[in-house]
């Protein structure tokens, strides 16, 4: 089937805040890898992206909290495919990221997933919702282009 008769995929999953759920959403993701044509040789890195993302939401965002729930959507939007990762935390301060390769960073026993998302998406972004609910969205281009080309678009 053409890409211009193919239906559009969006995936959304809303599951209690529990690490037990992230292989649920990778094999979705596997799923879709093979529907949308994520390009194989970055699909690593999206995976990895994800599994970071969910991880943050449960254990920042929601503090453990299985009360609470995250949401993730993925879905394929002009060439690019999208992911958002929902909590139901306050958010943070993005300006007070450290950066892990920082000498007073080396030890720290977490500050590496968003530092990883942000190198191996194209772009990223940290959102709320009308819910007031905080959220991660992570792109990659769908097309063979690098990193680079995506960036300065």
């Amino acid at each position: 089937m053409c890409d211009a008769h193919r239906a559009r995929i969006h995936v959304h999953l809303r599951v209690p805040s529990d690490l037990r759920f992230t292989d649920l959403f990778h094999l979705v993701l596997g799923q879709l890898a093979h529907e949308i044509q994520i390009p194989e040789e970055r699909m690593d890195w999206v995976t990895l992206c994800l599994r970071e993302a969910v991880n943050n939401a449960v254990l920042h965002g929601n503090k453990k909290d299985s009360s609470k729930f995250i949401e993730v959507e993925m879905e394929e939007v002009e060439g690019e495919f999208v992911m958002r990762v929902w909590d139901e935390g306050p958010g943070f301060n993005v300006s007070v990221l450290g950066d892990p390769r920082n000498p007073e960073n080396l030890f720290r026993p977490n500050g590496r997933g968003i530092f990883l998302i942000r190198q191996l998406m194209d772009r990223v972004e940290f959102i709320h919702d009308s819910r007031g609910h905080f959220g991660l969205e992570m792109k990659i281009a769908l097309s063979k282009k690098d990193k680079q080309e995506a960036a300065n678009e």
